[in-house]
């Protein structure tokens, strides 16, 4: 059994499975827009922005679940920060290096896409 009387609650369930749910449903919100999407300028430009909340979510939910079972320090803390930071750096840069080289390889886009600020 646990020595921790927190981690049984449905407070600490919810700190966790909460964050962990919504994660999920920006993952699968992602794969519904993706889907709809019909180029890929544009599929890249949707995934980007779910992926990195969806993955801010399971940083928060990941954080709750170690406060629970081994207690609050700040070390854990820093930690998710620099994770959050770094989600939001690397999703950003990742999706900008595949959106332009989707661009620069004259794949065929949407009718729709307009592309005038890209040609600068």
């Amino acid at each position: 059994m646990n020595e921790n009387p927190l981690s049984e609650t449905i407070w600490t369930d919810l700190a966790v499975g909460v964050p962990a749910i919504l994660g999920a449903l920006c993952f699968l919100t992602a794969m519904v827009a993706v889907n709809r999407v019909r180029d890929a300028l544009g599929r890249t430009n949707t995934m980007s922005v779910a992926t990195g909340l969806g993955m801010v979510f399971f940083i928060l939910a990941a954080f709750a679940h170690v406060t629970v079972e081994h207690g609050f320090t700040w070390v854990n803390l820093g930690e998710v920060l620099i994770a959050i930071f770094a989600t939001f750096f690397v999703v950003t840069i990742a999706s900008m290096t595949i959106a332009r080289a989707v661009f620069m390889s004259d794949t065929p886009l949407d009718p729709d896409t307009d592309t005038r600020d890209l040609d600068e």
